[in-house]
């Protein structure tokens, strides 16, 4: 069984809804738990999982790691949010953390860090040793990534108000060059010269700098699928990362099989797949020239119907469409944020709300 990991980014705000510059205060606190990190700017956060079989011991530790985050968030007087970007003040540049690196980003790449400032993602890995089959995977996960986005868009909120889209984060980090669909690339050998061509190009200041929406990991034996919002809840988290080991089980198996895939989009489509995905969710359509346009909740469908052989494999087929079933009576986080902001749109009352729904109860929940 393949295995998983996860990355959640969170942000730090003040009760009113102002972005709080704590963390160095925060991880003062859980200084004992490097699972527990700085993020790109001094009001965000990044925890990061261990390497899991099983969905129910990640979700444990997901929700272990959200109550640390949160409880440490408290004594540095700010509440743990997880949202895809500041739902109301975003916070000047001189709140990036105090990293050197971080500095060469906000000095190469000025615009887009302005825009891009305090949005929060999903990142899950999926472990694949094959750096040559991993290239594979990541050619073959373009026409995935809009439902991917649409069902884990949680960034609706931009300076007190509904910005429009389900996620503004995407909108907001398109300001990166290097914030783009994979390629389709023939090796890692491949692979890699396009990674250094980015870089030597000055593209991108390093290998983590290359922003792409899935690619191999620099640091561990990965896929890396980073196209999703930081998600409302522990559950949310969950459901993601099952569907994205699934997926990547099943690419995996239909190029060991020489199984031709079923569609080939072109960067303009993916792009276009991924716009409507971010400002509508599940009920935009991305536009096809010459061709009828394709719902996203439609690619949504074609997508699971794909990986439920390998969700019953797994042991995940209960777990995961039983999420999505409750999903679709409640809403995605984006739809969740909005009747949370209609129901009492003062900021404290907004703020608490959402950091209600980012912890989970002690209790188990999965």
């Amino acid at each position: 069984m393949l295995t998983v990991g996860v990355e959640e980014e969170f942000l730090l705000l003040e009760p009113d809804g102002a972005v709080a510059p704590v963390s160095a205060g925060v991880l003062g606190v859980t200084s004992g738990d490097d699972r527990v990190r700085h993020e790109y700017t001094a009001y965000q956060l990044e925890t990061v999982s261990g390497v899991h079989t099983r969905l129910d011991r990640l979700h444990d530790e997901l929700a272990e790691l959200r109550r640390t985050a949160a409880r440490a968030a408290e004594l540095a007087g700010a509440r743990l949010v997880a949202a895809g970007a500041p739902p109301f003040r975003r916070g000047p540049l001189e709140t990036l953390t105090d990293d050197p690196r971080y500095r060469r980003l906000a000095d190469r790449f000025p615009g887009a860090t302005a825009a891009a400032a305090g949005t929060c993602g999903c990142h899950v890995h999926v472990g694949v040793a094959d750096r040559d089959l991993a290239v594979g995977v990541l050619g073959r996960l373009r026409p995935w990534l809009a439902p991917l986005l649409a069902l884990t868009a949680n960034s609706p909120c931009a300076d007190g108000a509904d910005s429009g889209y389900g996620s503004f984060r995407y909108e907001a980090r398109r300001h990166w060059p290097t914030f783009r669909a994979p390629e389709v690339w023939t090796d890692a050998r491949d692979y890699d010269r396009a990674i250094e061509a980015l870089i030597s190009g000055g593209t991108a200041l390093d290998i983590g700098g290359v922003h792409l929406l899935a690619r191999l990991s620099g640091r561990y034996p990965t896929i890396e699928v980073r196209i999703a919002d930081t998600c409302l809840s522990v559950h949310d988290t969950v459901l993601l990362a099952g569907i994205v080991r699934a997926l990547v089980a099943t690419l995996i198996d239909d190029i060991r099989r020489g199984r031709i895939a079923e569609t080939t989009p072109s960067a303009l489509e993916v792009e276009d797949d991924l716009a409507a995905a971010a400002r509508h969710g599940l009920v935009g359509r991305g536009p096809r020239p010459g061709r009828p346009s394709v719902a996203i909740a439609d690619q949504l469908r074609v997508l699971l119907r794909k990986v439920t052989p390998a969700l019953g494999e797994s042991g995940d087929a209960v777990a995961v469409h039983s999420r999505l079933g409750w999903l679709g009576r409640h809403g995605t986080g984006a739809e969740r944020q909005r009747s949370l902001l209609r129901h009492d749109p003062r900021p404290d009352a907004f703020v608490a709300a959402l950091a209600g729904h980012t912890v989970p109860h002690p209790s188990r929940l999965y």
